[in-house]
């Protein structure tokens, strides 16, 4: 009987320490940064990832030791694209009002080169999707609002502010501050 205590035991610890380091950005205990890549092709659509129920573009918590470009790359690559250079069109801040920390999360822009698309782990679907219908199936709130002036505005990079909260199992978002311009963006 005490063995069996001891399997489930463990069995109950391993799966609490996998979820840790698979939910990194809900286990955070400090500052940091995740960057969004919106890839867009010669037909105007946008690469568009679902994992559980979340539509978006790909993003990663930026937690390797690459510099920015190396790791936005790595991120095409996972989707099996070649892409132009990454261009820099929103720097935006996230409080939460259930978290000490906040985030910074920086929006890259850059077009399909070749490739044939990859549904990397832990997504469930990748598909290109028409600009338009992208930004409206985006599940987030703040990151729709974010494509959509992105899109809408290719010419500037971007700022604003949001907060987060906490409703159950909700994490609805309200913007706080208005979008606003950084700088002109760099144009391809």
């Amino acid at each position: 009987m005490k063995i069996e205590k001891y399997i489930s035991l463990l069995l109950v610890l391993s799966f609490v320490a996998c979820k840790q380091q698979e939910d990194t950005h809900h286990a955070a205990k400090e500052n940091f940064v995740i960057n969004r890549l919106i890839i867009i092709n010669d037909k105007d659509e946008i690469l568009m990832a679902k994992e559980q129920e979340v539509w978006a573009s790909p993003a990663f918590l930026y937690s390797e030791r690459q510099f920015v470009k190396e790791s936005i790359d790595s991120l095409a690559t996972a989707y099996g694209l070649t892409i132009t250079s990454p261009q820099l069109h929103g720097q935006f801040s996230f409080k939460y009002d259930y978290q000490p920390y906040a985030t910074l999360r920086n929006y890259y822009v850059a077009k399909y080169v070749s490739g044939t698309i990859k549904i990397p782990e832990p997504m469930e679907k990748v598909e290109w999707i028409p600009s338009a219908k992208a930004i409206e199936m985006n599940t987030v709130t703040a990151i729709k609002q974010i494509t959509e002036q992105i899109i809408n505005y290719p010419k500037v990079v971007w700022g604003g502010s949001f907060l987060v909260s906490h409703e159950g199992d909700a994490h609805p978002t309200k913007q706080v501050e208005a979008f606003y311009p950084l700088f002109e963006a760099v144009s391809d």
